[in-house]
């Protein structure tokens, strides 16, 4: 195996999933990643581009995707096979509090005089309490952007050098002592650098494993790419950490990060280059403005690039921005989470906007033409009850019927699963929002990731609704709206057994555990005679369940040979 300046490695939720018995239910239904949260950052691909840039040899390794694709892939003897001076380990979703963490202690095993950095959201948080309970943690880089603090790390490391004061945002062990370096790396534009598609074609040919080198396993199947045109948010949805509050007190961010009009497009222009898969455009693009959200337009508009283009707002569009979208051609889908129908219930999540400005935002959408409006509702809120969970699939059928809206909109239904966010409000002022939080350390959030059923791995209970009233609510809440779908044939018959067969199982799960523990029997086993079931239920049926949820494409069909030669030739050359 070649030698390495610094591997990536993506690490799943939990590290031995393949042993253990756990049914995690609907955690990950609204995301292209399966239960395993196997999809990486897209942030691991501009640091790595940043650091080759840099003339750093840099390798991404995406375990979670390899070990859902190859049950018999061996993890500790590839990790003992890697050679490099500083392995990478992504914590930035807090569901990969126990599969990073493991993976850190292995590498630290195979590979002592190497260096293990821990960066992302989470590991920002949790960074004291992780640095003084896992001393096979050498650094955690702070903040939402590393590139360049990566880059001053790595460098000194590999010449030698254990003075690691001057680099921003770290966070790093002098002898007995944990030092914390100032968060003083927070640019303002995000045009410093940008993922190259062509590293990812290098990586592809160095490990000829396209499972171990894709962003998340169902890229091979339907793959979907993203481009981020912005960091931090100006809103303060309560349970998010992502808001305004959670950046401003944790990674030292005061205002937006925006990327250029010109850079979104050429970062677009790129990925058409390659592939015509559906392209994500990250973050709300009237955050900086609403000149800026129509020079963003503009620019997508003059490349023409012919993908599908998928926009989230984070708020309803009026109808002259949705005119100006509705230009770019007949493959533009938008996304909005109004979370709920309940009006009330939407503004203590921190969503300002009626129904009626969401309503006509759908109505002006279908009219211009824009090819799919997706809503995007959850089951956990302030002030919800099961009642008001369940009456979305009412209110999805009113929204079809109002706007003649068969083939142009969807909905989809998750609960708030499986954390609030640490950091958000709600975690740092439950009582305020109705919230009872049930995991606070990062050790109890590492622990609840192995509990055998999603209602123990849930950190947070409400007011309004326990943690079981919450499970069930999710489960009603998506058999009715899948039972609405099936009525409009927007799901067949096939689908809409299997909704029906996993929240069954999801409740025969439940109930085996609770008599279980009603006899005083350890209920981490009690599905161990399940696990097939589950398994089959898990992955196999979860690619149906998410078939609606983005444009599809399988990666064969949506590869341009022509832009892949030249990327080749970039590559060679």
């Amino acid at each position: 195996m070649p030698s390495y300046d610094v591997v990536l490695i993506h690490a799943p939720s939990v590290y031995d999933f393949r042993e253990r018995t756990v049914f995690p239910g609907p955690v990950s239904e609204v995301v292209p990643s399966l239960y395993v949260f196997d999809m990486y950052p897209i942030g691991f691909l501009t640091l790595a581009s940043f650091l080759e840039e840099k003339g750093f040899r840099v390798a991404i390794f995406n375990l979670a995707s390899k070990m859902l694709s190859d049950k018999d892939f061996n993890v500790p003897n590839f990790l003992e096979r890697l050679d490099a001076k500083i392995y990478g380990i992504d914590l930035h979703w807090l569901v990969h509090a126990h599969g990073a963490i493991e993976i850190a202690r292995m590498i630290k095993q195979f590979h002592p005089n190497s260096r293990v950095v821990l960066g992302g959201i989470s590991s920002s948080y949790f960074w004291e309490e992780i640095m003084k309970s896992y001393s096979f943690v050498d650094f955690i880089l702070r903040g939402d952007s590393t590139e360049d603090p990566f880059a001053s790390l790595a460098e000194k490391v590999i010449e030698g050098d254990n003075d690691f004061s001057t680099v921003p945002n770290l966070v790093w062990r002098e002898n007995s002592r944990i030092r914390v370096n100032p968060l003083s790396y927070v640019p303002r534009s995000l045009d410093y650098t940008s993922p190259s598609y062509d590293f990812m074609i290098r990586q592809i040919l160095r490990t000829k494993d396209l499972a171990l080198s894709a962003p998340f396993a169902s890229f091979l199947k339907n793959p979907i790419t993203a481009v981020l045109t912005a960091k931090g948010c100006v809103f303060n949805c309560v349970g998010c950490g992502g808001s305004k509050s959670f950046y401003s007190n944790f990674l030292n961010r005061s205002c937006l990060a925006l990327k250029s009009p010109e850079r979104i497009a050429q970062e677009v222009e790129s990925i058409a280059e390659k592939l015509k898969a559906p392209i994500f455009i990250l973050a709300d693009i009237r955050l900086g403005g609403r000149e800026r959200a129509e020079r963003i337009i503009q620019e997508l508009k003059a490349i023409d690039v012919g993908n599908d283009l998928m926009l989230e707002f984070f708020f309803p569009v009026n109808r002259s921005l949705l005119q100006q979208l509705s230009r770019l051609g007949d493959n533009v889908y938008i996304q909005i989470s109004p979370e709920t129908q309940i009006e009330r219930v939407r503004y203590s999540y921190g969503r300002l906007y009626k129904n009626k400005s969401l309503e006509k935002m759908v109505n002006n959408s279908i009219k211009l033409g824009i090819k799919r409006v997706d809503l995007y509702f959850m089951t956990g809120l302030p002030l919800q009850t099961a009642e008001d969970a369940v009456g979305v699939a009412k209110y999805f059928e009113y929204l079809l019927n109002e706007n003649d809206a068969l083939g142009k909109l969807e909905a989809f239904t998750a609960p708030l699963a499986p954390f609030i966010d640490p950091g958000s409000v709600a975690f740092e002022n439950p009582e305020k929002f109705g919230y009872n939080i049930i995991y606070r350390t990062f050790l109890e959030h590492r622990n609840a990731l192995l509990e055998p059923h999603w209602k123990y791995i849930l950190n947070y209970s409400t007011n309004w609704m326990d943690r079981g009233e919450i499970v069930e609510a999710s489960l009603n809440a998506a058999e009715r709206l899948a039972e609405i779908k099936e009525k409009y044939g927007i799901i067949d018959r096939e689908t809409l057994a299997a909704v029906k067969e996993r929240t069954s199982f999801s409740r025969e799960c439940l109930a085996l555990i609770e008599n279980a523990v009603n006899r005083g029997e350890d209920k981490r086993y009690v599905l161990d005679s399940l696990k097939a079931k589950i398994a089959e239920l898990m992955e196999e049926r979860e690619f149906l369940l998410k078939k609606e949820l983005y444009p599809r494409i399988g990666l064969i069909s949506s590869l341009r040979p022509l832009g892949i030669i030249k990327g080749l030739i970039r590559t060679l050359f």
